[in-house]
């Protein structure tokens, strides 16, 4: 019975050490202070009050590292898809770095070994390239030099000088101590590439974010975006028992046309006044001038402040604020707020609503499977 009770207070003492350092705990995990600051800041970057966003992201954060860990727990990160993409991923990442020699040395803890002498090892390089077969050197299998807890040996320099020297599109007379120091340089950089997340931590996060994101939207694809899109008798279940949801603002009928300038525009203005049908018109434009027709809510249409809506009118040319483009209206046929929309018009808000409440209905399994756990001082430290 002792023996229980102390081991329950050894756990109970590594589970509060392990939570004095972190930020919040779920389930068993942690996630650090410095991790957190990290995704933070990245996407975070216009914060006005810092509190309250530092408030809201550390709950979005939470609900995230919940949506991996659930991913994890199915195994999804041994996918043969997933660990294509983190290896192409990695690919791609590891090209864009460029390797310091001295740091490279200097992190892996590079040491040569200074028993080995130096002219008889560069006399026997001399046969080495000479004589075709292999012999056998008595300093071979000596250690030329160790890094990374492992040791390089004489032979493995052997063998590179051998296809060195003998590959005259790169072999440019260098002496044998240039030659050594490039063997050194290439054999520690490429394990360092190979390596980066051991030594370099920005490699690190980036390799996990990307992981941890693509293991993110695989779970939401199986349990939120999948569901919603091919469940058809689900959502229109959900549309039936929320129909309040799904009413019409104050709305309209009309023909929208989008063009890439205000001269485009204003042309296509003109002739719809003179009666031109407005689909002749945009198949003659060249992609210049788009066209649709369809009820849309008053708010989303590119109407002027204070125009008054008339069917049958053809609003004023208004520029777009994100580009050259510019846009107008021909309004049909009004409608009063408060209408009810059909499951067909209210489809995509239906969806919307659906993947919410699945996501919620989920995150709440999720929140009591791994029960989350604020470190206030630690979170505290943050609003400084």
């Amino acid at each position: 019975m002792k023996k229980k009770i102390l081991l329950l207070c050894f756990g109970c003492l590594i589970m509060g050490s392990i939570f004095s350092q972190s930020l919040f705990v779920y389930g068993t995990n942690e996630v650090g202070r410095d991790e957190f600051l990290r995704a933070f800041n990245k996407n975070n970057t216009n914060v006005s009050d810092r509190a309250q966003s530092l408030r809201e992201y550390l709950e979005l954060y939470a609900k995230f590292k919940l949506k991996v860990k659930a991913a994890k727990e199915l195994k999804l990160d041994t996918m043969a898809e997933q660990k294509y993409d983190m290896l192409n991923f990695r690919s791609r990442l590891e090209s864009e770095y460029v390797i310091d020699t001295i740091v490279a040395l200097e992190k892996t803890k590079f040491k040569k070994n200074p028993a080995v002498n130096k002219a008889l090892l560069f006399q026997y390089a001399d046969s080495v390239t000479l004589v075709a077969e292999n012999r056998k050197y008595s300093i071979a299998k000596i250690v030329l030099f160790s890094f990374a807890g492992m040791s390089v040996k004489v032979n493995e320099w052997y063998n590179y000088i051998k296809e060195y020297k003998l590959n005259w599109q790169v072999y440019k007379g260098e002496s044998y101590d240039e030659l050594l120091e490039r063997f050194i340089a290439k054999t520690v950089t490429e394990y360092y590439r190979k390596h980066l997340e051991d030594y370099d931590p920005e490699f690190k996060y980036q390799l996990q974010e990307f992981k941890e994101g693509n293991l993110m939207f695989e779970m939401m694809g199986r349990k939120v975006w999948n569901k919603s899109k091919d469940d058809e008798a689900a959502l229109k279940a959900f549309y039936e028992a929320n129909k309040d949801h799904f009413l019409w603002g104050e709305s309209a009928d009309v023909i929208l046309i989008n063009a890439k300038s205000y001269a485009y525009a204003d042309y296509a203005s003109e002739n719809m006044k003179t009666g031109q049908y407005w689909k002749k018109i945009t198949d003659n434009s060249e992609g210049m001038i788009q066209g649709d027709s369809g009820r849309y809510e008053i708010s989303q249409l590119p109407v002027k402040p204070g125009t008054k809506l008339v069917a049958g009118a053809i609003t004023a040319v208004l520029k777009s604020n994100t580009d050259n483009g510019a846009s107008f209206v021909k309004l049909i046929k009004l409608y009063p707020a408060n209408l009810q929309r059909n499951f067909d018009e209210a489809k995509s808000l239906v969806i919307n609503e659906y993947q919410k409440q699945l996501e919620e209905n989920w995150m709440g399994e999720l929140a009591k499977k791994y029960p989350v756990k604020i470190n206030k001082a630690v979170f505290d430290s943050l609003l400084k």
